[in-house]
């Protein structure tokens, strides 16, 4: 199974004037990235124009708080003004955004994102059941992925989502510039611009490559500025190494926003990587 990274720019807020404009644009981008079982957002400094440094702040704060489960949120995210809106944006209903279940089910394993806590001298960890439950790990204060199990006693371990079948969210991470994200990244890199051609020339050999590699990173550009100025504001250029696609050619539109761009463009991927 691929693993599906998306990268965009920090300047993405730029055009959003108030914090309700902009917790709906990060909520689309976050349903989206959702939807396609993408597992990393980036966000990634864009030099090419001035944006709000608060404005990467809010982003990051916002993409990772609905990915959060619910019953873990108020244990994590204190009252900010960075979250005034969250309460009304449109839930995830991922499949790690579990539901309460009795504790005397736990029969087996059950897998549940958890916060851990310090009582008596050992540490807990709360998945949002009816108690806590005693965690044999060491990152306290933290939002952990457990795995329970009873052997007599519910006993909580970590666990990695790699070790896991199916969607388990997405993580956030920062980069220091779209050159460095595109250095450092080891998969095929798919460049979504206009000013590419369209993605049908590239589909075939970005699909026999992703055989090998089984990462792909989907990357977008600003509403100021495409990839390429970007990158030259850098004073880099478009590696030939990488995917440059159109992957909406001949748009009805002057422009596409970011937030449509992420749901057409792994619209598009998505059917390719399933197929």
């Amino acid at each position: 199974m691929t693993n599906l990274w998306i990268a965009i720019p920090d300047s993405c807020l730029i055009e959003s004037q108030t914090i309700l404009d902009k917790s709906y644009k990060i909520s689309q981008i976050s349903r989206s990235c959702s939807i396609f079982c993408v597992n990393k957002i980036i966000i990634y400094h864009d030099r090419s124009v001035k944006a709000e440094k608060i404005d990467k702040k809010i982003l990051k704060t916002i993409l990772e708080y609905l990915d959060t489960p619910p019953y873990l949120r108020k244990k994590i995210y204190p009252k900010m003004w960075i979250l005034k809106h969250a309460g009304i944006l449109p839930p995830i209903k991922s499949p790690h955004h579990k539901a309460l279940i009795d504790i005397k089910d736990i029969k087996d394993i059950e897998i549940r994102f958890g916060f851990v806590v310090k009582q008596n001298d050992s540490l807990y960890v709360d998945v949002g059941l009816q108690k806590l439950i005693r965690y044999n790990g060491t990152q306290l204060g933290k939002k952990v992925l457990v795995k329970i199990s009873n052997k007599g006693k519910l006993l909580a371990e970590d666990i990695s989502k790699e070790e896991i079948d199916g969607y388990w969210g997405y993580d956030v991470q920062l980069a220091e510039s779209l050159s460095a994200l595109l250095e450092n990244t080891k998969g095929e890199i798919l460049m979504t611009s206009v000013e590419g051609s369209p993605f049908t020339k590239h589909v075939a050999d970005l699909m026999s490559s992703l055989k090998m590699s089984k990462n792909l990173l989907v990357v977008f550009g600003g509403p100021k500025f495409g990839l390429r100025k970007i990158l030259e504001s850098e004073n880099e250029r478009i590696n030939h190494k990488t995917h440059f696609s159109n992957m909406f050619p001949n748009q009805g539109t002057q422009t596409v926003r970011l937030e449509e761009a992420i749901l057409g463009t792994l619209s598009i991927v998505n059917n390719y990587l399933n197929a």
